[in-house]
């Protein structure tokens, strides 16, 4: 079979830091090692920055320049340049190819914008539009769980489920215990001050920011670490300045090994939000030993199993039992040893592999029909 793959990377005029920029920064470290993979790429600026060539120096990797219309344009069109015939194309952020005699792969993360968590009114009918017309035309469409497989056959039930494949993240290496005998990058580097709670990601309404502070503010000897999700608001400076004062720190443009030393040196990760597409917050402080204390909804439960303290409501007070119980060595070793298990089951390799069978699979089924 002479297949030929064409990776988008769009997503890196999007977003620097994510979930969808680290699955395809992940894919990619495996794919360039293959001879039958083309990177498209929207700026020459692009191929020269620290990612790619980390990824690419020691591999032929072919690049295709997509430079018709600037990049902030491009993101919202189908791909602009022509493929070869008989070719597999896959983009990293909600893009489709439109030639015929290309096989499209989909990636669907979740459907934030669909159920009205996400951006407003008119770039949330935007998004809604581009990832229909991306599903409706695709050849093969990645689930990063089976909860948003789900939504997906919910919201788009006329699409034939072998069409589909759940296809979980890996997570990185970057993440595992450490030896707690210094913790100077903890003191020195981050001036983080012990005991604390990690708290991780934007913080928008769906993400129930609001009760981690307030579970905080109820539980007097934990402070409060707040990583990226861009600037605090006026509203929340207010808040933690008022009920929480010399107890945070807000945290950004952190390295893995700085952000590892943070979840091995944490309480717990609290990560309450009611809908995530994977979470992968949750299976990070899993594999670098931190307990974590979430809920039972969306894609949570499947990646987390039994390794996470779920809340049964939605509440400070809910927050702030199950942060008790971890006060019990017993209880806190055993999530720690669950988690560390549970994490086992997400390496990006086996993200890799799949994907690339998943990539033949539908390529055989198309072109042999």
């Amino acid at each position: 079979m002479s297949l030929q793959i064409f990776l988008d990377n769009i997503v890196f005029n999007i977003q620097k830091f994510g979930g969808a920029s680290t699955y395809w920064n992940e894919l990619q470290k495996y794919f360039v090692k293959l001879n039958n993979v083309n990177i498209i790429i929207q700026n020459k600026e692009q191929r020269q920055s620290a990612l790619f060539e980390n990824q690419t120096k020691s591999y032929d990797t072919n690049y295709i320049l997509e430079d018709l219309l600037p990049s902030f344009l491009t993101r919202y069109l189908p791909l602009t340049v022509r493929l070869p015939a008989k070719s597999l194309y896959h983009a990293s952020y909600y893009r489709t190819c439109l030639q015929k005699d290309v096989v499209n792969i989909f990636t669907v993360h979740d459907f934030t914008h669909k159920k009205g968590l996400a951006s407003k009114f008119p770039r949330k009918l935007v998004h809604i539009s581009l990832t229909g017309i991306g599903i409706r035309n695709a050849d093969g469409i990645i689930c990063i769980s089976e909860n948003t497989k789900k939504d997906l056959m919910f919201y788009y039930p006329q699409i034939p489920e072998n069409k589909v494949k759940v296809i979980y993240h890996g997570v990185s290496e970057h993440f595992f215990p450490i030896e707690k005998t210094s913790n100077n990058i903890l003191k020195d580097v981050l001036n983080v001050n012990e005991p604390f709670i990690l708290f991780i990601g934007k913080r928008e309404g769906y993400k129930k920011f609001d009760i981690v502070a307030e579970a905080v503010e109820k539980v007097a000897d934990l402070n409060l670490v707040i990583v990226g999700g861009g600037e605090l608001s006026a509203e929340e400076l207010i808040y933690l300045n008022s009920n929480l004062a010399g107890r945070f720190i807000k945290l950004d443009g952190l390295n893995n090994t700085e952000l590892n030393t943070l979840y091995n040196y944490a309480f717990a990760l609290i990560y309450p939000s009611v809908y995530e597409g994977f979470g992968f917050p949750v299976v990070e402080a899993m594999r670098a030993g931190c307990p974590v204390i979430s809920n039972n909804l969306s894609s949570v439960p499947e990646v987390g199993g039994d390794a996470i303290m779920m809340i049964t409501e939605i509440s400070a007070d809910a927050i702030v039992e199950k942060i008790n119980l971890l006060r019990q060595n017993e209880v806190r070793l055993s999530m720690i040893n669950r988690g560390l298990k549970q994490s086992v089951k997400f390496n990006w390799e086996k993200c890799f592999k799949e994907t690339y069978s998943f990539y033949k699979e539908i390529y055989n089924r198309r072109f042999s029909e």
